[in-house]
C-alpha cells in the first residue's frame, strides 16, 4: 500500500514546493499540471503571484522566452491622450451575448511597452467623471489554467485601475500597454456597461514614465519612412499595426522585412469592412488579432482579442501575398464568430453561420469561385445528401451546405439583405419564432417561396410563414449535375 502511494506522495510534495518562478515551460518541454486535488492550491499561488504589488514584482525567468525580453536599456516618458467616451458597451438586441465587434472591451493604443518586472509610473492629472480607467499590460490574455499542459506560464497579463495622481504598475512578463475605459457611473457589471454615461467633453491624458517605445504603424498617419524610424528606434519585442477596423500584434522579427505596412493593413480593413457589411454592423472599435505560443481553446478562437497560435498563424497574419490569393478561412471564421447573433444563429449552428463570413470574404475579397475556400465544402451534393438524410447529419459543413445552395441559386444579395435587416429590426421571441422570421425575410428578399426547403431542413415552418410567401415561385432543391454534363 505504501509503495503504491509513494509516487503520488512524491508528486504532491513536488508540486507543493513549486514556486511560480520555477514554472518555465516551453512547447517542447511543457509543464504538466498536478493531480486534480493539488491544482486549486497551485492556481491560487499563481494568481497571487500575478497580483503582487508593483514594488514586489520582478521579471519572471520565462519572460525572456515569451512574450520576450527587452534588450535595450532605453526607457522613455510620454504623455498619451485617450478617448474617455470609448467605453465598454454591450449589444442588448434580442437578448444577444456581447457584440465583440463593438465591445465588450476596447483597448486604446499607447505605442508603449512594459519591460518584464519593471515598474512604470502612470500619472493621471484627473480622471473623467463617471469613468473607470485601467491600464492593461499585455495582449496575451488567454488563461491556460484549465489545460492539462502549459507551453507558457498560464497567466501573463495584468490590469490596473488608475486613481488620480501617480500610479505604479508592473507585470512580471511585461507587455504592450493599453488604456481601457469603462462606465463607472452606475456601479459595476453588465448593468453598468449598458447604462448611458454622460459624454466627456475635455480630452484627458496620461503620462507614462520608465516605459519602452513599441514599433507602431498607424494606417493613414504613418509612411514607410516613419515606420522604418519607429522600427529602428523602438526596442520593444512586439509591434502593432493599426488599421481603421483591425489591429494586428506580431513579434518584430516577423515584420522586420516589411518596408511598408500600408498594403497589409488595408487588406485587413477590407476584410473587416466586408464582414461588417454582411450584417450592417456599425463598428465602435477595431478587432484585435493576437498570436500566442499557446491558446486556451482550439486552433484559433474568437473574442477580444481574436487569438491564434504563433505557429503557423503569426506569419500568415502579415503574409499579404498568401492572404490575397488564398485567403485564410480560419481568420474569417473566427472573426465571423464575433459577428454572430442569436437572431439568425440557431441551436447547433454556432460553428455554421460564422462560415458565411468566410464564404463571403473568400469570394468578394480573395476572388475565389463562389462557394469555395475550404476542402470540406468541395462536394456540395454529398454534404446536402447527408444533411437531408434520416437522421440528418448536423455537422458544421453539412449544415452550411443549404446556405451555399441558396447562394448559388440567388446570389448573395437576398442573404445579405436578410442578415442586415436585423440591425434595425431584431427578431424578439423564442427559437421557432426566430426561425420563421428568417424564412420569411429570406424568401421575401429572394422573391421565392423557400418554406418547403426550410421545412425539409427541420425548421418549424408555420402556416403564417407559408401565407407570407404565398404566390412567390417555389424554390426546389435539386443536386447539381456533375461537371461536363
Amino acid at each position: 500500500m505504501i509503495k503504491a502511494c509513494l509516487p503520488l506522495l512524491l508528486a504532491v510534495c513536488a508540486f507543493a514546493a513549486t514556486k511560480p518562478e520555477d514554472i518555465t515551460p516551453k512547447p517542447k518541454a511543457p509543464f504538466v499540471q498536478p493531480v486534480e486535488a493539488e491544482r486549486t492550491e497551485l492556481h491560487k499561488t499563481i494568481q497571487a503571484y500575478m497580483a503582487l504589488p508593483p514594488e514586489q514584482v520582478g521579471a519572471h525567468p520565462a519572460a525572456k522566452d515569451f512574450p520576450g525580453a527587452v534588450e535595450s536599456k532605453e526607457r522613455i516618458k510620454r504623455t498619451v491622450g485617450y478617448d474617455a467616451n470609448l467605453i465598454t458597451r454591450w449589444d442588448t438586441s434580442a437578448g444577444n451575448a456581447p457584440n465583440l465587434a463593438t465591445g465588450p472591451e476596447t483597448w486604446q493604443e499607447t505605442g508603449l511597452y512594459a519591460a518584464p518586472g519593471e515598474v512604470i509610473t502612470v500619472t493621471a492629472p484627473a480622471l473623467p467623471e463617471g469613468r473607470v480607467v485601467r491600464i492593461v499590460v499585455g495582449c496575451h490574455r488567454d488563461s491556460l489554467l484549465k489545460l492539462e499542459k502549459w507551453n507558457r506560464f498560464p497567466i501573463i497579463t495584468r490590469s490596473f485601475e488608475l486613481q488620480p495622481g501617480e500610479n505604479k504598475i508592473a507585470n512580471a512578463f511585461g507587455g504592450q500597454l493599453f488604456i481601457q475605459v469603462r462606465n463607472g457611473s452606475a456601479g459595476t457589471g453588465r448593468k453598468a456597461a449598458q447604462a448611458p454615461a454622460p459624454p466627456v467633453k475635455v480630452a484627458p491624458d496620461l503620462t507614462f514614465a520608465n516605459a519602452v517605445a513599441m514599433p507602431t504603424y498607424v494606417l493613414g498617419k504613418d509612411t514607410p519612412a516613419t515606420w522604418k524610424q519607429s522600427l529602428a528606434s523602438s526596442p520593444a519585442p512586439w509591434v502593432t499595426f493599426v488599421a481603421k477596423h483591425a489591429i494586428l500584434h506580431v513579434r518584430r522579427s516577423t515584420v522586420a522585412q516589411i518596408a511598408d505596412p500600408k498594403p497589409i493593413t488595408e487588406w485587413w480593413d477590407k476584410a473587416m469592412e466586408l464582414e461588417d457589411d454582411l450584417i450592417a454592423l456599425d463598428r465602435l472599435a477595431p478587432e484585435r488579432v493576437v498570436p500566442d505560443i499557446q491558446i486556451s481553446a482550439g486552433y484559433m478562437h474568437s473574442g477580444y482579442p481574436f487569438m491564434c497560435w504563433l505557429n503557423p498563424s503569426e506569419a500568415e497574419i502579415v503574409d499579404l501575398a498568401k492572404l490575397s490569393t488564398k485567403g485564410n478561412w480560419g481568420f474569417f471564421h473566427e472573426l465571423g464568430h464575433n459577428h454572430q447573433r442569436t437572431d439568425w444563429t440557431f441551436p447547433g449552428q454556432t460553428e455554421v453561420t460564422c462560415n458565411l463570413f468566410s464564404l463571403y470574404c473568400m469570394e468578394k475579397l480573395v476572388g475565389l469561385p463562389r462557394g469555395t475556400g475550404h476542402g470540406s465544402i468541395k462536394d456540395l451534393n454529398a454534404n446536402m445528401a447527408k444533411r437531408l438524410a434520416t437522421p440528418p447529419d448536423m455537422g458544421p459543413f453539412e449544415q452550411l451546405s443549404p446556405f451555399i445552395v441558396l447562394i448559388h441559386a440567388h446570389g448573395w444579395e437576398p442573404l445579405r439583405t436578410t442578415l442586415r435587416s436585423y440591425a434595425q429590426n431584431p427578431a424578439r421571441g423564442d427559437v421557432p419564432f426566430k426561425q420563421n422570421v428568417f424564412v420569411v425575410r429570406y424568401g421575401q428578399a429572394a422573391k421565392v417561396d423557400v418554406s418547403d426547403f426550410f421545412a425539409k431542413l427541420g425548421y418549424p415552418v408555420t402556416a403564417e410563414t407559408k401565407q407570407a410567401l404565398k404566390g412567390l415561385p417555389v424554390f426546389t432543391y435539386a443536386p447539381a449535375a456533375p461537371a461536363g454534363k
